[in-house]
């Protein structure tokens, strides 16, 4: 089976120190939900030479999994994360 690797971007909307407090607050709810089958493998914070303020690296072996799995993580994140973009790859 394949593994998947999600580079996913995202640009986070200029937020008030209550929000701030807010999205780390539910971000540790996030990864205290997160599904066992997607790996979460790095979180960068700043994606120099871009419009983003960082990215993400996830990893599955089941595409469908990732699919739902993204329904709901976007949900959860997207009163402050304006903006997505992914790049998807298939480890050799």
């Amino acid at each position: 089976m394949p593994t998947y690797t999600f580079l996913v971007f995202y640009k986070i909307r200029p937020l008030s120190p209550e929000e701030e407090e807010r999205a780390r607050r539910e971000w540790s709810e996030i990864l205290e939900k997160w599904p066992s089958r997607i790996r979460l493998t790095g979180i960068f914070d700043h994606a120099w030479g871009t419009s983003y303020n960082g990215f993400m690296v996830i990893e599955c072996e089941d595409f469908g999994e990732y699919v739902k799995f993204w329904k709901w993580f976007k949900d959860q994140i997207r009163w402050y994360v304006i903006e997505t973009r992914t790049v998807i790859g298939i480890r050799r």
